[in-house]
């Protein structure tokens, strides 16, 4: 995926067949951050995300990014360009780099599980976790968290996080629905209702 941001093309991909123990990769990258490099019990990634910052069609930075935990891909609300820094999921960190040099500004774990998906909200952004949904400052600082009665996936077909023009609505696994405003308060909170089959007793039946 690419996007131009001022005098910049910013390429966002997902090099998963990437080897980081080969020298005969498809591309070869400025930086690699990989905390596996530095740990004696082992580290495997599940995902591999990088980021090719070209001015004038030729690469100036280049970063691949490994992470462990829920595995996760490139789409267009992976990330989030402005202010010369580009803020990026990846399983279930967010890492926040600056433009155009790839270093790192910060990078922190927020959901336990998996970051589905980071979006702007006012001046702050919104983090669509697995387990917890995040209200955090550019800075990385929480501001607000909230979990529901399961996990944010629904099998059912119901959109488990939507935005709209003044709330947040959400449906968990079981289909319950909540509703946030933007402070992350609770407005709604509509349990899915189970409709019990009476069943007979013994002796209604044979009566």
């Amino acid at each position: 995926m690419k996007v131009d941001y001022k005098n910049f093309e910013i390429e966002i991909i997902d090099d998963e067949n990437y080897n980081l123990d080969s020298t005969d990769n498809l591309h070869q990258y400025q930086k690699v951050y990989y905390k596996g490099k530095n740990q004696e019990d082992g580290f495997s990634p599940t995902s591999k995300h990088a980021v090719i910052i070209r001015e004038a069609e030729v690469e100036i930075s280049s970063v691949l990014i490994c992470e462990a935990g829920g595995a996760t891909g490139i789409y267009d609300d992976s990330f989030i360009i402005e202010d010369d820094k580009i803020w990026i999921r990846i399983c279930n960190k967010i890492y926040c780099l600056e433009i155009s040099s790839l270093e790192i500004v910060w990078q922190k774990e927020f959901d336990f599980a998996t970051n589905f998906t980071i979006h702007k909200l006012e001046e702050d952004f919104i983090i669509y976790g697995e387990v917890e949904i995040f209200r955090i400052t550019k800075e990385g600082e929480i501001i607000w968290r909230f979990g529901g009665r399961d996990i944010w996936v629904n099998l059912e077909g119901k959109n488990p996080f939507n935005i709209e023009t003044d709330k947040i609505r959400l449906f968990d696994f079981e289909s319950n629905e909540y509703v946030l405003d933007f402070d992350g308060n609770l407005r709604e909170d509509n349990p899915r209702l189970i409709l019990k089959i009476a069943k007979k007793k013994w002796w209604q039946i044979f009566g």
